[in-house]
């Protein structure tokens, strides 16, 4: 009976070891296989993450730098997982590992979109460069073209205008009216009031002068104005300006010259008899007296007379 009951708790325990051995099987089979899952699944993802970083190689020195440390830190990051699995039989925490692997290529990524981002700025870049160095040229050249053209302009606009003041000067000359018969006298003044011709410089009170218009078809009627200039023996003119002697521009010019008097007459194109008497209270020196007559600036007459 004994040898029984001891048959029987020996069968009993051999079952119970029996059913945990098999749970145990069971349990190491099932983790070898998730074990074994977990490795192919590393491998896969270890040599994915190395295919996507080699095919983002290009000729950028800084990206390729990168992608070398990258591949580095995913070796060092791979064997780290090798030793959860082995040593640690950490598999929740080697698969969680494992999903992160991509960060490596993620972050080459973002750089190598970085890089294209700003080699396209720089294209863009390159091309407003090109683009505004074009237009600075264009702008240079138009402002050279502009220049010369200035300079042409004002070269031609230069010579016109000589070539105005000299037709102006034509002009204004050939509308002096010139003068004949002139004539300059001494004369005294009689107790009567009276003017009386004489020779001698010293007994002489003032000279008059006298001269005739000739006609200039191309002077339109009206007022014109005559200097006459007396010019003593010794070379002097004779002016006061208080009996109207002043200073006349020649014509054509900036010139001045001093005159004795001059007389404003109504002309017409017909002959004018015009005389002036130049009386300023001084004595006379004997010799030749020169007379100009000056209309518009330009000298129309002149004649030389003699005092004893």
């Amino acid at each position: 009976m004994v040898a029984i009951i001891a048959s029987l708790g020996l069968s009993g325990f051999l079952v119970y070891n029996k059913i945990n051995l098999d749970k145990l099987v069971k349990k190491q089979g099932a983790e070898l296989i998730e074990e074994t899952r977990i490795r192919a699944d590393l491998e896969k993802t270890y040599y994915e993450a190395l295919s996507d970083l080699e095919e983002m190689r290009s000729n950028n020195h800084e990206l390729n730098a990168m992608i070398e440390t990258q591949k580095l830190e995913l070796k060092k990051q791979k064997d780290r997982i090798d030793g959860l699995i082995s040593t640690s039989k950490e598999l929740e925490k080697a698969r969680t590992e494992i999903a992160n692997l991509r960060k490596y290529v993620t972050e080459v990524e973002e750089l190598r979109k970085k890089n294209a981002e700003l080699q396209e700025s720089n294209i863009k870049l390159t091309g407003e460069r090109d683009q505004l160095a074009e237009q600075v040229e264009e702008e240079r050249t138009a402002k050279e073209e502009l220049s010369v053209a200035h300079t042409t302009l004002t070269a031609e606009q230069e010579r016109l205008l000589q070539e105005k003041e000299a037709l102006a000067g034509k002009v204004n000359k050939a509308s002096a009216i010139k003068v004949s018969d002139i004539s300059a006298s001494g004369y005294e003044i009689k107790k009567s009031g009276k003017e009386a011709e004489k020779k001698k410089a010293k007994s002489i009170d003032g000279i008059k002068v006298c001269f005739k218009t000739t006609p200039n078809v191309i002077v339109a009627d009206g007022t014109e104005r005559f200097f006459i200039r007396v010019i003593n023996p010794r070379g002097e003119v004779l002016a006061i300006q208080d009996l109207g002697s002043g200073m006349l521009r020649l014509g054509n010019s900036q010139e001045t010259i001093q005159y004795t008097q001059f007389s404003d007459i109504d002309y017409k194109q017909e002959p004018v008899q015009v005389c002036i008497n130049w009386q300023p209270g001084m004595v006379f020196e004997a010799g030749n007296y020169e007379v100009e007559v000056y209309n518009k600036g330009f000298l129309v007459g002149k004649a030389t007379s003699v005092l004893k």
